[in-house]
């Protein structure tokens, strides 16, 4: 006999649950949601790619990146510098991605909301070094 609390979370129930209580506007696909981010005067598109009890969270810097080069040197920088999550080029993009594996039903939602709020966290605290980076120039730590 399986109890509610014995159901595995369902990344994408629990992040649309999330969001509608939230106020947050979104945009859902399926199992992947887009919305917009604000933090310090910085906006960016993030996409939340839900797979069963596992939500993958990749929010995107704005700013084209003119050479890859230095930008992956950039991400690898701040790869080193990070607890949790990894930067990337992505179609000529920054990309910062982070995860919240679901294991309980009751602690779903908040295991998302950390998730989020630690992306956004770091990709506004990289923001300058990101837009610099982008435009192949270097800003020291």
């Amino acid at each position: 006999m399986a109890y509610d609390f014995d159901t595995p979370p369902d990344g994408a129930e629990e992040l649309a649950a999330l969001l509608e209580r939230s106020g947050a506007e979104f945009l859902r696909e399926g199992p992947r949601f887009r919305l917009r981010l604000t933090s310090g005067g910085c906006t960016w598109q993030t996409v939340c790619d839900c797979r069963g009890e596992l939500v993958l969270i990749y929010s995107i810097h704005p700013t084209p990146v003119q050479q890859p080069g230095p930008a992956m040197e950039l991400c690898s920088q701040l790869n080193g510098r990070l607890e949790q999550g990894s930067f990337f080029l992505q179609e000529g993009r920054f990309v910062f991605r982070t995860s919240a594996p679901l294991t309980e039903r009751f602690e779903a939602q908040g295991r998302i909301a950390a998730a989020l709020e630690y992306n956004a966290a770091v990709l506004s605290t990289c923001w300058e070094r990101l837009a610099a980076g982008a435009q192949g120039l270097t800003l020291t730590f």
